[in-house]
């Protein structure tokens, strides 16, 4: 066996007894390179619909509150951008959320109340409105037969504190007035023409032929008296000035027109029980009243009254002291 037979023989055992035969590779080839694109071609559409994926997956995360959390939400249409769905979860990253709560209430006690308002209609001076009915009624109307049981209002200002009270007859359709008024001490000067203001509220016009000065029957003091008036529906008024310098006024009415269009055939309420009433000495002002000074406020004055010219070069008025 020569060289060449030898090389062929060592081939041949070296297992290339199965290779196909050469007129078939070339097809075979064809084959396979098809096959192998078309791997090619399913492995890049794949990837690049996990790329799109992972992209879209990088965007959602790197927008704020795009994350696992769902802290903020993108607004849908017909929604409102302050609604928020019923299922919203809460976000775990911000922190400890305050629930809001209610403030406590409490209940008015008597300790909340002011003193200088303890009556049940809110006006001042209950206690010196109440001993002016009081007043009234032991004088005029013993029986308790045609005034209040309470009062219901409050006039004047200041320490000037009146009040007016219906009188009721049976059987007659008309109503008539008491309007009554006490004040506290010095108050006759507290300003100018504060004499004359307390007169002329309760129907008596000082330095008229109406208003004139007449005897209190039974004593040595006088009193200011004004006389009927049928237009003003007046019976009389009486305006008292005590020694302190406080007033004590009545006007007797029989028709109260505030409250009625009808007077009173008759109101029987005479000259010496008004007298008896402003001459009372239990008639005052309440002291804890007098030194609060409540629920009136201060003194109203008429337009060109109660002023008082202030020195030149001065800031302060000069006013009466308190007695």
């Amino acid at each position: 066996m020569n060289e060449d037979d030898q090389l062929h023989e060592r081939f041949r055992r070296m297992g290339f007894a199965g290779e196909p035969p050469m007129a078939s590779t070339a097809t075979d080839d064809l084959a396979r390179g098809r096959r192998h694109l078309r791997r090619r071609r399913a492995v890049t559409l794949t990837g690049g619909v996990v790329g799109v994926v992972a992209v879209a997956a990088g965007v959602a995360f790197a927008l704020p509150g795009g994350g696992p959390s769902g802290a903020e939400e993108v607004p849908v249409a017909g929604r409102g951008a302050g609604d928020a769905p019923s299922d919203a979860p809460a976000d775990p990253s911000g922190g400890t959320t305050a629930t809001p709560t209610e403030a406590p209430t409490s209940t008015p006690t008597a300790a909340d109340t002011p003193a200088d308002t303890p009556s049940a209609d809110g006006l001042g001076f209950p206690a010196t409105r109440q001993l002016l009915l009081d007043t009234a009624v032991e004088h005029l109307d013993p029986a308790h037969e045609h005034l209040p049981a309470e009062t219901s209002g409050i006039n004047g200002g200041g320490t000037n504190v009146g009040t007016k009270l219906e009188w009721l007859v049976d059987g007659d359709d008309g109503m008539g007035l008491v309007q009554v008024a006490v004040t506290g001490p010095g108050y006759a000067e507290e300003y100018d023409y504060a004499r004359q203001d307390f007169a002329v509220n309760i129907g008596c016009e000082i330095d008229t032929d109406r208003c004139t000065e007449q005897p209190i029957p039974g004593t040595d003091e006088t009193a200011l008296v004004g006389a009927a008036n049928p237009n003003m529906h007046l019976l009389y008024s009486i305006v008292y000035e005590r020694a302190d310098g406080s007033l004590v006024g009545i006007a007797v009415r029989d028709l109260f027109g505030n409250n009625s269009l009808t007077p009173l055939a008759e109101m029987d309420v005479s000259l010496d029980q008004g007298f008896a009433f402003v001459t009372d000495p239990d008639l005052r002002v309440s002291p804890d009243e007098l030194d609060d000074d409540t629920g009136v406020g201060g003194v109203t004055l008429p337009e060109g009254s109660g002023t008082t010219e202030l020195p030149e070069g001065s800031g302060e008025s000069e006013l009466p002291d308190d007695e």
